[in-house]
């Protein structure tokens, strides 16, 4: 969370409760990330040792797939969101560590 103990004197129950919920949901979220991929990435083993010829090809649907395509297909709000939170997840990735 990034404060020492001695700085939580001049935190709010309410400010407390809200940094706890925000900590315990994030770590919610990125459980959840990691069970969707770990997911994908079991169905695509099956499908490897199961039919490996039906495997698509997933270097080429990355290269079909433009930069300028999905910039005209995103909003610009939906843009400024995209890297608020990217930014946020940084902040608290730096602040994780320290």
């Amino acid at each position: 969370m990034g404060l020492h103990h001695d700085d939580f004197g001049a935190v709010t129950l309410r400010e407390y409760d809200l940094i706890t919920r925000a900590v315990i949901d994030g770590k919610n979220d990125q459980v959840q990330a990691r069970r969707v991929l770990q997911q994908e990435l079991a169905v695509l083993f099956s499908h490897a040792v199961h039919s490996p010829k039906t495997i698509p090809d997933f270097t080429k649907a990355g290269n079909e797939t433009s930069s300028k395509n999905t910039r005209d297909k995103k909003s610009d709000a939906q843009a400024v969101e995209q890297l608020r939170a990217s930014l946020m997840s940084l902040h608290f990735h730096n602040q994780r560590g320290a």
